[in-house]
């Protein structure tokens, strides 16, 4: 930047001699977490079916990263990117892949000999009475052999073969044989590689089809030691096999150990028993408010007893709320007036909201007389124990459910819970395995009824307080802390994960030869959201450039709000990350003048760290158009844009702003991503040009004027302007928008050759100067 270059503010002239004070609320501050190393720093890689399933590890993984490990998360589907948690989403040990690597080679010839023996495994005694388990399998492989083209159909029979158990041994022996000949997936290989990780976590493994056990073969032939988190207390019996056993699997409790061993023929020796860590908050929790005020709140009367019906997924019953109509109706008729005055708090599963919705007597959209008396339905925004189910156990004198998690968290407070076999309504009640684990008929503590007056009987003993809350609690606690009751798994987990980075694979199969290379920092050319990207040579005649390294997240140093870049240049790491450090009155403008619901345009955003603080200051409402046209900054503008969860509030455009709309001439200084400096004259392209060089690329410019006027981009109320010298063609195609009475203020840079000009075009359309501002350029 010329030394005399100055940078401007203006404010619209109608507003002059006002104090534009912003009306946001406090700014959120950044988490602390404090760092404490035990060992090493190492990566983690942590390959998920999706987003969602990190919820059940939020606690294990934040304790791993405050270590200082490295933690990649990398989910096999996009999506539900805002249910990863603030505290994980914030941190700067913590990444996001987007997204894995799949199988692509014979993977229909894989997925299909996987599904029948996850199909087959259902005949097995064991899990014999697993009917909807085997429908499951069943539908998945009927799915795949035909490519998606046919699907089972509803009325076909439950089809049982009966294995004994010397056909249960040749058949697992055929699968373990098939599994062994099954060609390397090289693009998973490649991906593990790439991210050089010194230990690779991944959940839930027993898909139907197995993909992810491509996973564990290629951490194998990679030495990377490999371990599965059980996120579910049905994980192990309600999914596919186990096709390739990792070198640990972290089980809740024995039971889980053992279904490992019987179901999955997993080495008793490479089993850890944990508990299950996604229950670690759930035991501090603390009711928030008072019974009366909980029930007030719903519409319910605190006086009479009452009664939570937790529901349960689609999969466990797809008709729920039909059954629960009738199990009311039962209620109210019932001829203990106990039961009749019981008030009922419904909490659908969260996947089953729609269903409920739907029901004309549970939806809130229904009139109040077509509604139940004393019965209120509420949300389940988680499928994870919120404070807004705490407060409902917590308060409520007795649980129902059919096959849910949640009853697990009622026995955690001690509450008496009851079933109902509802085969008509609940394929997935007894005919899932889990089922019986939680009956107290079978050691657990739920009281089971086969008809509906033997439920209501049960029930009226548990609201008489006829049941022992201890003995609940122990089996719950048992089941899931194992190791004592006032122990936290999530850092038993860590620590386990933090033990398996130094192990070393003992099985011969494991080793390939000299030809297997060690998990190092030189293995592989670096990834970004999941392709593997090749160092290229810098290219002859272009401009000397800092060869970019591996993206790596970092924090922006900003006080207001945690902001991430990724950052592989010279240019982002000594220009981006630090915006105070070199505009600090650019950052000043931000925080002072942004309101929720303005409208933002960052005219030259290069990798986003204005828009990244207009976004933050927006505190949720409003829009930030950011405007890059150079294509590397550009790219980095899209990820750290999703990198801070602001794609609601932030439209990258990769156009330049001109005072005309056609093809025109783009000079490039630097390929690297955070560079500037660009060239961008406004001059027609023309590609019979010989003297085009190497450097230039033709782009679509358009005037500003003519993006609100024909492609609906909402005006502007503030605008921050830096193209490095083309400013003028900026405000020459911004016409009558400049002198908009929405547009509250203008901050500019401008060179000295056109200072004038610019601050003519802006004064005519009633703006006035207010703050002149120079730096001069970084030495060296």
């Amino acid at each position: 930047m010329p030394a005399s270059r100055c940078q401007v503010k203006f404010q619209a002239s109608h507003l002059e001699g006002l104090l534009l004070q912003s009306q946001r609320k406090t700014a959120r501050s950044a988490p602390s977490h404090g760092l404490r190393y035990h060992r090493l720093s190492m990566r983690i890689l942590f390959v998920l079916k999706g987003l969602a399933l990190v919820r059940h590890f939020d606690e294990t993984l934040l304790r791993l990263a405050d270590k200082g490990h490295q933690v990649i998360l990398a989910p096999m589907k996009l999506g539900y990117e805002d249910l990863l948690p603030q505290a994980l989403a914030t941190h700067v040990n913590c990444d996001v892949l987007f997204a894995s690597a799949k199988r692509t080679e014979s993977a229909h010839t894989a997925a299909m000999l996987r599904q029948a023996h996850d199909y087959l495994r259902y005949h097995e005694p064991a899990l014999a009475q697993a009917s909807a388990n085997r429908r499951r399998a069943l539908t998945h492989l009927l799915q795949t052999v035909p490519d998606g083209t046919r699907a089972l159909s509803g009325d076909t029979p439950d089809l049982l073969l009966s294995l004994n158990a010397t056909e249960v041994r040749r058949l697992r022996k055929l699968f373990a044989e098939v599994e062994k000949i099954l060609p390397p997936a090289t693009m998973i290989e490649e991906f593990i590689s790439a991210q050089r990780p010194d230990v690779m976590l991944i959940t839930p493994l027993v898909t139907f089809g197995g993909l992810q056990s491509d996973y564990v073969k290629a951490a194998r032939r990679l030495r990377v030691p490999s371990g599965c988190p059980v996120f579910s207390w049905d994980n192990l019996s309600n999914k596919g096999v186990m096709h390739e056993h990792p070198d640990r699997t972290f089980v809740w409790n024995d039971l889980q150990r053992q279904e490992a061993i019987d179901f999955h023929g997993v080495d008793r020796k490479t089993i850890v028993v944990t508990g299950a860590p996604r229950f670690d908050p759930f035991f501090q929790r603390t009711p928030s408010q008072t019974r009366e005020d909980f029930c007030r709140a719903l519409g319910l009367n605190p006086v009479f007893p009452l009664v939570v019906y937790l529901g349960s997924s689609p999969i466990v019953s797809p008709h729920e709320p039909a059954f629960a109509e009738r199990w009311i109706a039962a209620l109210r008729q019932a001829s203990l007036p106990k039961l009749q005055d019981a008030q009922v708090l419904i909490r659908p599963h969260p996947r089953a909201k729609p269903v409920w919705n739907e029901h004309p007597r549970f939806s809130k959209k229904a009139p109040l007389d077509q509604r139940f008396p004393g019965v209120a339905v509420t949300d389940a925004k988680t499928a994870t124990g919120d404070q807004a189910l705490f407060d409902a156990l917590f308060h409520s004198d007795a649980v129902v459910g059919l096959n849910t998690t949640a009853e697990l968290e009622a026995g955690l407070l001690g509450k008496p819970v009851y079933t109902i076999r509802a085969t008509k309504f609940a394929d997935g009640q007894a005919g899932s395995h889990h089922f019986q684990y939680l009956l107290r008929d079978h050691g657990g503590f739920v009281v089971c009824a086969d008809t509906i007056e033997q439920h209501l009987g049960q029930l009226a003993d548990g609201l008489e307080g006829h049941f022992d809350p201890e003995t609940i609690r122990t089996f719950v606690q048992h089941f899931l802390r194992p190791r004592g009751a006032d122990t936290p798994v999530s850092p038993l987990l860590a620590d386990e994960i933090e033990q398996l980075a130094d192990t070393v694979h003992a099985r011969p199969e494991a080793s390939r030869g000299n030809d297997v290379p060690a998990a190092g920092p030189d293995v592989s050319p670096p990834v970004r959201d999941g392709s593997v990207l090749e160092h290229q040579p810098a290219q002859a005649g272009m401009p000397d450039t800092v060869q970019a390294s591996k993206p790596t997240k970092t924090r922006v140093v900003y006080d207001k709000y945690p902001l991430f870049i990724y950052v592989s240049t010279r240019a982002e790491r000594d220009w981006r990350l630090d915006p105070g450090k070199k505009e600090p009155w650019t950052v000043s403008w931000f925080d002072d003048n942004v309101r929720p619901g303005d409208v933002i345009y960052d005219i030259g955003a290069n990798v986003g760290v204005f828009s990244l603080i207009a976004a933050a200051n927006l505190d949720g409402s409003g829009t930030v158009v950011a405007f890059e046209p150079g294509y590397a900054s550009f790219a980095r503008l899209c990820e750290n844009i999703r990198l801070n969860r602001f794609t609601r509030l932030i439209v990258p455009m990769p156009v330049p702003l001109s005072d005309r709309t056609g093809l025109q001439r783009f000079r490039y200084r630097s390929m690297d991503p955070g560079d500037s400096r660009h060239r961008f004259s406004g001059s027609k392209w023309d590609p019979t040009d010989a003297k085009v060089k190497s450097s230039e690329q033709p782009v679509l410019g358009i005037s500003l004027e003519q993006a609100v006027r024909d492609f609906g981009f909402p005006a502007p109320t503030l605008v921050k302007l830096d193209v490095d010298g083309a400013e003028n063609l900026v405000l020459q195609g911004a016409g009558s928008l400049l002198s908009n009475h929405s547009l509250r203020s203008v901050i500019t840079e401008m060179d000295p050759g056109i200072e004038d000009k610019l601050i003519s075009i802006l004064q005519r359309s009633g703006l006035q100067l207010v703050h002149r501002f120079k730096r001069k350029k970084k030495p060296g």
